[in-house]
C-alpha cells in the first residue's frame, strides 16, 4: 500500500531533514522561536549560528523550514534583505525575519 501525500516540493528538504536527523526539527524549533521573541530581525546566518553543532543534512532545509514557520505564522519578512555574512554565500542578500507576536499568528 502506497499512502499518497500532498507535499509541496519547497517543503520536501524539511521533512526529509525530520526522517533523517531525528531531533532536528525539535532544535531547530527551539532556536527560530528564540530569535522570533527577542522582536529583533534575524536570518538564516542569525538561526545557523544559534543551532550551533545541529547543521541539517541537506542546505535546502533551512529555507524550507523558515517557509513551513512562515506560513504557520511564526515568523514575516521584513521586507529587507542585507549582505549575508556567511563566507560561502559570498555577501549575497539575504531575507531578513521578524517574529510574529503570538496574538498576530494566523493559526492561534
Amino acid at each position: 500500500m502506497q499512502l499518497m501525500i500532498d507535499i509541496d516540493p519547497r517543503d520536501a528538504a524539511y521533512y526529509a531533514e525530520i526522517a533523517i536527523h531525528r531531533g532536528w526539527d525539535v532544535a531547530a524549533h527551539k532556536a527560530l522561536t528564540q530569535l522570533a521573541n527577542t522582536g529583533e530581525p534575524f536570518t538564516a546566518h542569525d538561526f545557523r549560528e544559534l543551532l550551533g553543532d545541529a547543521k541539517p543534512h541537506h542546505p535546502n532545509t533551512i529555507g524550507s523550514f523558515f517557509r513551513i514557520a512562515r506560513k504557520d505564522g511564526l515568523i514575516r519578512p521584513t521586507g529587507r534583505f542585507i549582505e549575508s555574512p556567511t563566507p560561502s554565500r559570498h555577501a549575497a542578500a539575504v531575507r531578513e525575519w521578524v517574529g510574529v507576536a503570538p496574538d498576530q499568528c494566523a493559526n492561534t
